[in-house]
C-alpha cells in the first residue's frame, strides 16, 4: 500500500510542472512598447495652457499645433525597440480644432537664471511663414527673441529642448567642416529646431546656433 502511494506521489511530482504551466500559462511573448513616451510633453511639446502664457506677446501670429501619436514597437531580442524612433515618427502637424492638439514648442531654463522659459513655433497670419520665438522669463514679463524661420519641412522638426549637460559642455557632431566635433560651454538648456541647436551666450546676450543635423 505504502509503495503504491509512493508511486502515486512520484507520478504527481513528475506531472506537477506541467500542471503549473497549464494553470499559469506559458511565458508571454514580448509585449509592444509605446515609443511615444520617449518624447514627453515639456521637452518636445507644450500644452495649450502653457503656450497661452506667451501667445499674446505676438499679435498677428498664431501658435502652430501638433499631434502626438502613440507608436507601438515590439522588442527584438535584447535591442531597444525605440532606439531608431525619432520625433517626426511621433509628431505631426494639426490644427487648433483637434481635441488632443498640443503646441509646437518646449520649456526650459535657457539663460541659466533659474526661471522657466519657453520656445514656441508661430505662424504669421499675413503670409503663413513659421518662425520660432523664445520667451525668457524676466520676472513677470518676457524678453522675446526670434530664432528664425522654420521653413516648410515635410515633417515635424521641433523645436524641442535639450537639457544642459552636467559638465556644462555641449558637444555637437563634426558638421562644420572642421573634421572635429564642436564643443561649447553653455549656461542653460538648449533648443533644437530644424538643422540647428541654439544656446544662450550671456556675454553677448543673444542666442547662437550650431549645425547639429546633416
Amino acid at each position: 500500500m505504502w509503495s503504491g502511494m509512493r508511486c502515486s506521489c512520484a507520478r504527481w511530482t513528475c506531472l506537477l510542472p506541467a500542471v503549473v504551466v497549464l494553470i499559469v500559462g506559458a511565458p508571454r511573448a514580448s509585449q509592444a512598447v509605446d515609443c511615444s513616451t520617449k518624447f514627453p510633453v515639456g521637452l518636445f511639446a507644450l500644452t495649450r495652457d502653457e503656450a497661452a502664457r506667451v501667445a499674446g506677446q505676438l499679435p498677428g501670429s498664431s501658435p502652430v499645433y501638433i499631434l502626438k501619436k502613440p507608436l507601438e514597437m515590439k522588442p527584438a531580442g535584447t535591442a531597444n525597440p525605440c532606439e531608431l524612433v525619432y520625433g517626426f515618427d511621433v509628431f505631426e502637424f494639426t490644427d487648433a480644432h483637434h481635441p488632443d492638439a498640443l503646441v509646437a514648442g518646449c520649456r526650459g531654463d535657457f539663460d541659466g537664471d533659474g526661471k522657466q522659459d519657453f520656445v514656441v513655433l508661430f505662424r504669421r497670419r499675413m503670409d503663413g511663414v513659421k518662425l520660432g520665438y523664445v520667451f525668457l522669463d524676466r520676472g513677470g514679463t518676457f524678453d522675446v527673441r526670434e530664432l528664425g524661420k522654420y521653413g516648410e519641412p515635410l515633417s515635424w522638426e521641433g523645436p524641442f529642448c535639450v537639457r544642459r549637460p552636467p559638465s556644462g559642455i555641449f558637444e555637437a557632431p563634426a558638421f562644420e567642416g572642421t573634421g572635429e566635433g564642436v564643443r561649447v560651454r553653455v549656461v542653460g538648456d538648449l533648443i533644437t529646431m530644424g538643422w540647428f541647436t541654439y544656446y544662450w551666450r550671456p556675454e553677448v546676450t543673444r542666442f547662437e546656433s550650431i549645425l547639429t543635423t546633416d
